[in-house]
């Protein structure tokens, strides 16, 4: 029942970032099609996405933290699936936007539940490998989607691509409907004391305890370089690297996802066996502690790299070191947060995240790279992404500060 469980949940999460990393490949055959800037496609790829998202997260995750979770996930999937197909419609800034931002609306149903869920199904020492697992799912949906969506758009177009892709979301609907069960929810003494607060007051509660704010900022800024690379990647390798469009998935999922995947894995295990030596989920920020500057040269080498080669085997190994934070981070932040507030714990640092990594990110590197195309041409994307190498070091320093302020007595007791 529990990896069954856990199962269905990763495909959901699979199926959430293939969706989403699907217009990130066709960025400049829809852009000259619809007319369209960097900036505009930095907005309704990531700001816009990434705003609507997870606003809507905030109240989905008090809803989550209350209501049928099986159902909440299913409704979830409809609507982006939905709007996944209709992207293929859109004729200009106005559709497309608001097409991303109903998918960006359904998405935010996934990593609420998925997070609640394993809360509820996994003890505290064993979570970060449970959430190591469900993360993989994340890189497998990164690799499918990139993958599919370069084939796919260069035998059929980006409309047929959105379509296609939308529709077969509802298979997944059917599979929940038909076989998912919802899980018991535990409580803890310490939440039994706890008013049924509304969101305003829930909110409070989380941010005054002790490491939530540098945790969440933290994995944040180690979201940026992260959140750059679904919108960006696939343009840079076409304009800096003269790659076809056709292969331009199959470059990025093998090695994007490749590290991303073998990242999640050595971070889950890693910090389940400090979290099981102390009783803890807190010792497991070690781990992004440590990877996360170590990625900074990489990330270099991938920006400036004179070959294709070299590009992808240096985002290779930045995506292993980048992968080793959100595991670690979201397992303290579920296990220091009462049960009444896990999925909202979760998304708030969801929340901040996406707003620095997945929507401020993308928009400065296209805010760059269109302030300076006159003068470099599509050079400029190569400078715009530059922008970013110093977020992994600072993400590590807040990461330490969030480890010292949190107390295993906030954390792995429920």
């Amino acid at each position: 029942m529990k990896g069954y469980t856990l199962l269905l949940l990763a495909l959901a999460n699979f199926l959430n970032v293939a969706d989403r990393s699907l217009l990130g490949i066709v960025v400049d055959p829809v852009k000259y099609e619809l007319g369209l800037t960097d900036t505009q496609m930095s907005i309704v790829s990531g700001t816009a996405f990434v705003l609507f998202n997870l606003i809507m997260g905030i109240f989905i995750a008090r809803w989550v933290d209350r209501g049928n979770r099986k159902l909440i996930l299913t409704i979830g999937i409809a609507l982006w699936s939905g709007a996944t197909a209709l992207t293929g419609l859109a004729h200009g800034f106005v559709s497309l936007g608001v097409t991303r931002i109903l998918v960006g609306v359904g998405e935010a149903t996934a990593l609420p539940v998925a997070y609640s869920m394993i809360a509820d199904l996994f003890q505290a020492a064993r979570r970060p490998r449970a959430i190591a697992i469900f993360q993989l799912s994340t890189f497998f949906g990164l690799v499918t989607g990139s993958i599919v969506a370069g084939v796919v758009t260069a035998a059929h177009g980006w409309r047929f691509m959105f379509v296609s892709c939308g529709l077969a979301g509802f298979l997944l609907v059917l599979t929940l409907v038909v076989t998912m069960r919802e899980p018991a929810r535990t409580s803890s003494p310490s939440s039994q004391s706890l008013p049924d607060a509304h969101i305003g007051q829930a909110i409070a509660h989380l941010a005054r305890m002790r490491g939530f704010v540098s945790l969440s900022l933290g994995t944040s800024m180690a979201a940026m370089a992260v959140g750059a690379l679904p919108v960006w990647a696939p343009a840079f390798l076409l304009r800096s690297h003269n790659v076809p469009l056709a292969q331009v998935g199959a470059l990025i999922g093998p090695a994007v996802g490749g590290g991303g995947i073998a990242g999640t894995l050595f971070a889950g295990w890693l910090a389940t066996r400090l979290s099981r030596r102390q009783g803890s989920e807190v010792p497991g920020l070690w781990v992004p502690i440590i990877a996360l500057p170590l990625a900074t040269p990489f990330y270099l080498i991938y920006v400036f790299a004179p070959s294709v080669g070299m590009t992808m085997g240096a985002a290779a190994v930045m995506n292993f070191l980048l992968a080793t934070a959100l595991g670690p981070c979201i397992a303290v932040a579920i296990g220091m947060a009462p049960p009444p507030m896990r999925a909202l714990s979760s998304t708030l640092m969801l929340l901040a995240s996406g707003i620095i990594g997945g929507a401020l990110a993308p928009l400065i590197v296209g805010r760059v790279s269109d302030a300076l195309a006159m003068q470099f041409g599509n050079e400029a994307l190569r400078y715009g992404l530059a922008t970013l190498t110093p977020t992994p070091a600072i993400a590590g320093l807040l990461l330490w500060i969030a480890r010292k302020r949190c107390s295993p007595a906030e954390s792995g007791q429920r």
